[in-house]
């Protein structure tokens, strides 16, 4: 048998366990509902769409760009060989 002094320790530690594991708890469904809320607010689904669209944007010039560097390349290419 343990003294009573260190079962007494004993609980207090068992209780001090379970009130962060309560803690824990609450605050994972606090940040989870918190999370939910801004995934369906107007704000964040509007910053979705201009991120969106900013980026459709910048890949649509990236193409263009790459276009006419293929073109100018092909032409230089032409332009070495016409020219030996």
């Amino acid at each position: 048998m343990k003294p009573e002094k260190e079962q007494n320790l004993e609980k207090k530690e068992e209780v001090v366990q379970s009130k962060k594991e309560g803690w824990i708890d609450k605050a994972e469904k606090i940040i989870d509902e918190t999370s939910e809320k801004i995934h369906n607010s107007d704000a964040y689904r509007k910053a979705d769409q201009s991120m969106e669209k900013a980026t459709k944007k910048i890949f649509r010039q990236a193409g263009k760009w790459w276009g006419k560097s293929e073109r100018y390349f092909k032409n230089l290419a032409e332009n070495e060989e016409n020219t030996k």
